[in-house]
């Protein structure tokens, strides 16, 4: 079984999981000789988006943090403004380890935050990930059965 979405040009994987501060974070599996080029957050609703850039990629199945904890009022970093009624998709793209070059795209994770903050899962070992079918629905499995996935994948 393969993670959906995914073409011969995918060079990583992003799901989502909450860590027990109840900060998002994004769990990437970047493929051999590849690194993070950049993470897109974008609300659906509104149609604005966010993008950064982090420094170093995490190991397969390692985490970015993505924002302060989802339902503090005074929020932390760029990503922390997101209003919990709202559609999110969070996607990226690679680049070459020693260069700055593309070289491919993480498959876009679709899912509205109230639906993440309340799934306690995200909170024990679980991923919100793009599903098996055409559509790529999210669904939530173990943080290791999704590094299983993209490993075979890569």
């Amino acid at each position: 079984m393969t993670l959906a979405g995914c073409s011969s040009s995918a060079t990583g994987y992003v799901a989502l999981a909450v860590d027990p501060a109840g900060r998002l974070v994004a769990v990437v599996a970047v493929c051999e000789g590849e690194r993070i080029g950049w993470l897109t957050l974008t609300d659906q609703t509104t149609g604005t988006s966010t993008t950064v850039r982090p420094g170093d990629t995490p190991a397969f199945g390692g985490t970015i943090l993505l924002t302060g904890p989802v339902g503090d009022p005074r929020p932390e970093g760029a990503l922390d403004l997101l209003d919990r009624g709202h559609d999110y998709s969070l996607d990226g793209g690679t680049i070459e380890a020693d260069s700055d070059d593309t070289t491919g795209n993480l498959a876009a994770l679709r899912f509205k935050l109230d639906a993440v903050v309340r799934e306690t899962r995200l909170k024990q070992g679980y991923v919100l990930a793009r599903g098996t079918d055409d559509a790529g629905t999210a669904v939530v499995i173990k943080r290791e059965e999704f590094v299983d996935r993209a490993s075979r994948d890569c």
